[in-house]
């Protein structure tokens, strides 16, 4: 049983992989198979995730990746025995530090809740909770809050691309142009993530339901019109 659940959790990921190469964020996961395997499958069920996850066995390697190589987030599972080791190396290191932190708990237990916050986590997440939408919800929220602290820290001012002109937009040089259109799209990540939740919880008699739906709907089309902005 145990090998099968390693087979499938390898076949996971190298489909992740393969069908998410396309997506713009990077995440790094270091964690227990438990929760690798309810990670894989909630990404297969929501291949359109804006996000790619990719497993790291051991923490050598995390480590490795973490100090080479640009990443958005890190999933980390903290009942993993190299947990500890790897927050510790974070606090120690700048470019580590500065990638923002999903905590995987896999208990709602109050030690491991302390953990998460003295580790700094921008967002959490327990292993009976893991859906396609709160996985989605949680990484978001941690790349966004992030985004929000570093901009405070530097004192820059958030300002939505509606309050330029027609004109300013133009003369954007592209990567700001592209840094606006991910904010935008993790946003409405954010929102769609919410409103699946919402689904999941609401009976389907119910009256909000509908409105849910709109939510959805309206995110979608934003969605699509943000592709047709960046089409040259």
């Amino acid at each position: 049983m145990w090998l099968m659940s390693c087979r499938l959790a390898g076949e996971s990921q190298e489909w992740l992989e393969r069908k998410m190469s396309y997506a713009s964020s990077q995440v790094l996961f270091l964690g227990e198979l438990p929760f690798w395997l309810k990670i894989s499958q909630s990404i297969v069920e929501a291949p359109a995730s804006p996000f790619q996850v990719h497993r790291s066995p051991s923490l050598r390697d995390a480590l490795r990746r973490l100090d080479a190589e640009q990443w958005q987030a890190l999933l980390l599972d903290l009942s993993h025995p190299s947990a500890q080791e790897l927050l510790a190396a974070r606090k120690l290191h700048d470019g580590m530090g500065a990638i923002p932190l999903v905590a995987l708990l896999p208990i709602a237990d109050p030690q491991f809740q302390s953990a998460a916050s003295a580790a700094g986590a921008a967002s959490v997440l327990l292993l009976n909770e893991v859906t396609s939408a709160s996985l989605q919800h949680a990484v978001v929220t941690a790349i966004n809050s992030n985004t929000l602290r570093m901009s405070y820290r530097k004192g820059t001012p958030m300002t939505l691309p509606l309050e330029q002109s027609a004109v300013g937009m133009d003369r954007l040089p592209s990567a700001k142009i592209d840094a606006i259109s991910h904010a935008l799209n993790n946003l409405l990540c954010v929102i769609n993530a919410n409103a699946d939740i919402l689904t999941d919880q609401l009976d389907s008699t119910h009256n909000a339901v509908r409105s849910v739906s709109q939510i959805k709907k309206a995110t979608k089309s934003a969605a699509d019109l943000m592709r047709l902005l960046k089409t040259p």
